[in-house]
């Protein structure tokens, strides 16, 4: 009998599929209140405070959990002591992290020179205390494969934030309203997660029976926060370097690429780990599912890159420009948004790397990576300010991505494909139709740019756009036989 068990591929197939209808509803309604906010009511400045923030929160998540939750879906052998054991842990290191916060965060902030910052940081760990309401019911679901439960679950939370963000920005809490939001986001889901997996823990605490648990959650945690960091090092930089406004700028064009790729790619990515863990023994199967789940990120991911570097400046003009951003902000946003597109690439394959090395029990290899990251993405942020940002001011940094992460990437490219010995040939032979068929619709696109009149905003956005997706949707299915008919028969595999 294969390793997957009868019955796995398809909860994969409809975990994907909550998972992708989830995330398009959560990435609606993000884009939906972002836009409302940056372009109602946060000025440049107000945004780059709250972005030198913003990119850390989920870094300090992933330290206030320390991977032992993850733990929980690659051990099979839970106990109720075990698991109540697991949550007394991440409640320690919750509360000792909230402290830890209260020192750190003013300091971040003299560092800034934005005092403001520092309190953003220690406010948050509010937040660090409340994920331990749904942090082990929450790992317990994933491990069960109800994918179902969850999309709900986040749905709810999600929207629950956006709507915070809009009313808080609205009451004046510029600064605040993500900070605030995301603390309503924990709530609710904590509430939802209970009511989904009800888990009351046991008043015991035995650390010595979980020291595997720990063991492996440790380098899985610290490969998360070393991912985390490094990501984000960007922002503090800019701030630092070229002030809040350009971070502001930097900021905008970042929530309007990296990080709706992420929410595309965290479809696949919500799936991947627990996929890779139920298929560790079987290496056939596992590279299947890994060139299957790498076809899906770059079929998402691609086209949003392709539609955001084509008509970027429309966008920016016709929701943006207003009372809080001028015309040369939304032109520097612009450039650097295309600039950040480069990465759409890089990060669509690169998101798939670390699951499948903690899946198949090396997050040793996870965390060699992590570390050679750090060192090369923020030494490029660094590098770039220092010497191109008398030229291209905050750009520098934007460029500086498009240099370090590549050395990353090829790490990590290296340590993948040895360790699960994976068919170079038989990979590209699965994307490369799909990155030619995005290239394509790229090419029409910019043709049909070519010949449209500059100041016909919306018909230059909705022909620019239709072309390139007619194009890349009629190559997906000439070249790649992608069709409903075919999507509907593989979520039924």
């Amino acid at each position: 009998m294969s390793a997957d068990g009868p019955g796995l591929g398809t909860k994969v197939s409809r975990g994907v599929a909550w998972a992708g209808a989830a995330q398009a509803i959560i990435a609606v309604a993000d884009l939906v209140s972002q836009l409302l906010v940056v372009a109602l009511w946060v000025s440049a400045s107000d945004y780059g405070i709250a972005f030198a923030a913003i990119p850390f929160y989920t870094a300090l998540d992933n330290i206030a959990d320390l991977g032992v939750s993850s733990a929980l879906i690659q051990h099979d052998d839970h106990t109720p002591e075990r698991v109540s054991t697991v949550f007394w842990i991440n409640v320690l290191i919750s509360m000792g992290l909230f402290v830890v916060l209260l020192g750190i965060g003013p300091l971040y902030g003299l560092i800034l020179k934005q005092p403001i910052v520092g309190t953003l940081l220690s406010a948050y760990g509010l937040k660090l205390l409340l994920q331990n309401v749904y942090a082990i019911p929450f790992a317990l679901l994933r491990k069960e494969l109800r994918f179902s439960e969850i999309a709900k679950a986040r749905i709810i939370a999600h929207l629950s934030e956006s709507v915070a963000r809009i009313v808080f920005a609205y009451l004046g809490f510029t600064i605040w309203c993500w900070t605030f939001a995301a603390l309503i986001r924990a709530l609710m889901f904590g509430i939802v997660i209970q009511a989904r997996h009800p888990f009351i823990p046991k008043l015991v605490f035995k650390p010595r029976d979980v020291m595997p648990y720990i063991k492996f959650g440790v380098r899985t945690a610290a490969s998360n926060v070393l991912y985390q960091v490094y990501t984000s090092m960007d922002s503090p930089i800019i701030l630092r370097f070229f002030g809040p406004v350009a971070n502001g700028i930097y900021g905008l064009a970042d929530s309007i690429v990296l990080e709706p790729v992420k929410t595309i790619a965290n479809v696949v990515i919500d799936v991947a780990y627990p996929t890779f863990s139920r298929l560790r023994s079987d290496r056939r199967a596992l590279i299947a599912q890994f060139i299957k789940f790498t076809r899906l990120n770059l079929i998402a991911v691609l086209p949003f890159a392709v539609l955001i570097l084509l008509v970027i400046p429309e966008v920016l003009n016709l929701f943006y420009l207003g009372k809080k951003w001028g015309p040369d902000d939304v032109d520097w946003a612009a450039d650097c948004a295309r600039i950040l597109c480069v990465m759409g690439f890089f990060r669509a394959l690169g998101y798939l790397g670390p699951p499948v090395l903690d899946g198949v029990g090396r997050p040793d290899l996870t965390l060699r990576y992590m570390v050679i990251a750090t060192f090369a993405v923020p030494g490029s942020f660094l590098l770039g300010a220092i010497t191109l940002g008398d030229r291209m001011n905050f750009l520098s940094v934007a460029v500086a991505w498009a240099i370090g992460y590549p050395i990353a990437f090829a790490a990590l490219g290296y340590l993948v494909f040895h360790t699960i010995k994976l068919p170079v040939k038989e990979y590209f032979r699965a994307s490369w139709g799909i990155v030619a068929s995005c290239a394509a619709g790229c090419g029409v696109g910019l043709a049909v740019g070519w010949l449209l009149p500059h100041d016909w905003q919306w018909v230059r956005l909705i022909g620019i756009a239709g072309s390139a997706l007619l194009t890349i949707g009629m190559l997906f299915v000439y070249w790649l036989k992608l069709t409903p008919k075919t999507i509907a028969a593989s979520l039924k595999d």
